[in-house]
């Protein structure tokens, strides 16, 4: 019997498939038991790919038609980098605990609101806030979003060892991987599809955080104009929101019209608010973002829902930020690959993975 006629049999499949399941099975309880530490990892991937693909973009400044040099760069990436951050972490601290105390508040005066949604209804019976509570906890909501956030900034100083260690040992690189591999046709065909994904994945954090800081500026500018209350904090909250689909989209419109209702008791400004905030999240995320990234992931909405609702099981709300832009990662690693871009188009939305390369500069 020859090697191209051999088919598996029924029991080793079986085998393999159980294999492979409980090996899913330990990676996930893995990546709970590892929270504390992955998490923060992760994260610092990110910001190293964020840092490096800055890096790359600031090649196309030319000063004296001469290119800033590479460690230049670098340092005006980081030292930008850090006090942007040193902003966040000022804007968050300075903002959070005046929601927090408005919070109940806010509880408060859904009721006179209730009332006259009940009263125009003609409803026989006239809903309490404490009715509506279990569905419609607004205090809590915020209460939860801000919970997030502390729990961010506690892991800000372990986040920068990760990148800073990243940063340092990325110059060695090259080197070990040339040390690993002896053969050299091998190893440039490796380096080649390495360049490409590490490339691509810079390309689609860089753009992704680019449209998430431009969003966050959109939202605040439309929020201060109208009045809304803590307008800061709400336009730091559109770009985190940024990276995660619909769920993101709907959290980022829903709840800043709510607080515009809440404040003004009028639900014009409320419509106002929401309709603003979503031509702005259109504009991005449906006309400027594919526009910039050259090319459109369309990863599959039910396979982004079930991946949001899988990290959100194992990471909790950190999960749910980190969710799509793993997808999104996997699936260009995926593409890369004969072998498993099947996988790839499975993961997409139409099947049609538009990836060509060939004309993005590699990196050095």
């Amino acid at each position: 019997m020859t090697s191209s006629s051999y088919t598996p049999s029924p029991s080793r499949f079986i085998a393999h498939l159980s294999l492979g399941f409980m090996g899913l099975c330990l990676l996930v309880y893995v990546l709970m038991v590892g929270r504390a530490i992955l998490i923060p990892l992760v994260i610092a991937i990110f910001v190293w790919y964020l840092i490096n693909a800055s890096v790359r973009g600031l090649e196309l400044v030319k000063i004296g038609g001469k290119t800033i040099p590479s460690k230049v760069r670098y340092a005006f990436v980081i030292v930008t980098f850090l006090a942007g951050l040193g902003l966040v972490g000022t804007v968050i601290s300075s903002n959070i605990i005046h929601v927090l105390e408005a919070a109940p508040e806010y509880q408060r005066n859904f009721q006179p609101i209730i009332d006259r949604i009940t009263s125009l209804l003609h409803m026989d019976h006239q809903p309490t806030m404490n009715d509506l509570k279990q569905y419609l906890d607004l205090g809590g909501l915020i209460t939860t979003v801000a919970t997030v956030f502390t729990g961010l900034a506690g892991k800000t100083i372990v986040v920068l060892l990760y990148t800073g260690f990243m940063l340092y040992e990325q110059q060695y690189f090259r080197h070990k991987f040339s040390v690993m591999i002896e053969n050299q046709k091998t190893e440039d065909h490796i380096r080649m599809i390495l360049q490409k994904i590490d490339t691509r994945i810079q390309r689609y954090i860089g753009i992704k955080a680019l449209n998430g800081v431009l969003d966050a500026l959109m939202t605040y500018a439309l929020l201060k104009i109208i009045g809304v209350d803590f307008a800061e904090f709400w336009g730091m909250l559109a770009f985190f929101l940024h990276f995660i689909p619909y769920v993101g989209s709907v959290t980022a419109i829903c709840v800043p019209s709510l607080i515009a209702l809440v404040q003004f008791g009028d639900p014009m400004i409320m419509l106002l608010v929401g309709f603003g905030i979503g031509g702005i999240h259109s504009f991005i995320g449906h006309f400027l973002e594919p526009y910039m990234l050259g090319f459109n992931l369309n990863l599959s909405p039910i396979f982004i829902v079930t991946t949001l609702a899988l990290w959100g099981l194992i990471w909790g709300v950190p999960g749910m930020f980190l969710a799509v832009p793993i997808l999104a990662i996997v699936t260009i690693v995926l593409s890369q690959f004969p072998r498993t871009r099947p996988f790839a188009v499975l993961l997409s939305k139409t099947g049609d993975l538009k990836e060509n390369l060939s004309h993005e500069p590699v990196l050095r």
